[in-house]
């Protein structure tokens, strides 16, 4: 991400984006090819590339367009005193070029909850006044640079990006957080922000320096609530941030818009993961290691959905998991039984009567020995007893 005064350069972009250092990345060609992109300026489907510009890159987004990007996310304000200049332009041109336009703000404000306020003021008002439409995304852009400190405390950093977002939702848009991978795991509480905001991070994460065409996602930052990930600052060679989306992406009433969206046509509700759930496609395949943390609040699209005769809830374009990890397995006391911890101490709650009816979640835990079921947070009831 470009900031205001700053040129981005390896070192930066290394403490910033958390690049990862590999061996044996492929190399792109060097010719780059015009891709034809179904895109749309009020949605896109997941797995769609995007780009995000500041004042450094031209007023025409026409060469990225060609290239397949189906977005644009335009810096349009850095704290309470500055607007790109060149905003108007860029947004006009990725309506032009059929790209759905979104929105980045340069956060100044660090852990005060008061200013960051201010600044989502700020960020709207020179939003709307450069043309972004109502119910589009602006992004908080919070990172190392301009005076932005970024060591006043995970929960306060946490607390003062949320009152951001919350402003920005409340004058009808869509809030979005980015920032690093390093960063979001070591100077906020993040967990928090996609507890307030699910499925609200932008999250920047490179393999390597340097050109990259299309992302690894076997260097996939690891983390929950990522709908964006930026894989790069020099996309396809256009010397521009690279961006695609690990879930469909659309402006508040606009609909599926897109000839090739992916997202789900099912109402969306919310529901809390009870154990750690691991996601899978709609073959029932592990997707690597992601997965879903205990007590997260997740979107799941539609009903249940019956995979090799498994039961799983749909959380994304090609993303399932098990129903037993949210909504647990019902199962029916043969007789009284008590209530332990996870050390396998009996807690003080009173015996649950042979008969009830109880749902469990997870597979069986062994503790010092014995196997358990997991009933609640930290609460768990002998196997043998079902």
């Amino acid at each position: 991400m470009r900031r205001r005064f700053s040129s981005k350069n390896f070192i930066k972009t290394i403490g910033s984006a958390g690049i990862i250092m590999t061996a044996g990345i492929a190399v792109a060609p060097s010719v780059l090819q015009t891709v034809v992109a179904q895109a749309s300026t009020t949605s896109v489907g997941s797995r769609s590339y995007g780009v995000d510009i500041a004042s450094y890159q031209s007023t025409s987004v026409k060469s990225s367009a060609k290239a397949g990007a189906e977005f644009a996310i335009v810096k349009v304000s850095e704290g309470t005193s500055y607007r790109n200049p060149k905003a108007s332009a860029q947004i006009a041109s990725a309506k032009a070029n059929n790209l759905m336009p979104m929105a980045y703000h340069f956060a100044l404000f660090g852990a005060n909850s008061s200013r960051a306020k201010s600044e989502a003021a700020y960020a709207i008002a020179s939003a709307k006044a450069m043309g972004i439409p109502s119910g589009s995304y602006i992004a908080c852009d919070w990172e190392t640079g301009d005076g932005n400190v970024v060591t006043g405390g995970k929960t306060a950093s946490a607390n003062a990006i949320i009152a951001f977002m919350s402003a920005i939702e409340s004058a009808g848009y869509k809030p979005l957080l980015y920032s690093g991978a390093y960063l979001l795991n070591n100077n906020i509480a993040t967990s928090k922000v996609v507890a307030a905001f699910p499925n609200s991070l932008w999250v920047a994460s490179y393999a390597s320096a340097g050109r990259i065409d299309t992302p690894n996602f076997n260097y996939f930052p690891s983390m929950n609530g990522v709908i964006i990930w930026q894989f790069t600052d020099n996309w396809r060679g256009l010397n521009v941030d690279g961006n695609i989306s690990l879930l469909p992406l659309s402006i508040s009433g606009s609909g599926s818009g897109s000839a090739s969206s992916q997202a789900p046509t099912a109402n969306v509700t919310k529901k809390t993961v009870m154990h750690k759930a691991y996601v899978y496609d709609k073959n029932g395949q592990r997707v690597g290691n992601q997965s879903y943390a205990a007590y997260q609040t997740i979107n799941v699209f539609g009903g249940l959905v019956t995979i090799n005769g498994k039961s799983y809830y749909q959380t994304g374009d090609n993303n399932y998991i098990k129903v037993s990890n949210v909504d647990g397995v019902k199962r029916i006391l043969k007789q009284t039984a008590y209530v332990y911890n996870n050390k396998g101490e009996l807690v003080n709650v009173g015996a649950i009567k042979a008969g009830t009816t109880v749902s469990t979640y997870g597979g069986k835990k062994t503790i010092n020995g014995t196997q358990y079921y997991k009933i609640q947070k930290n609460r768990y009831v002998k196997a043998s007893e079902f």
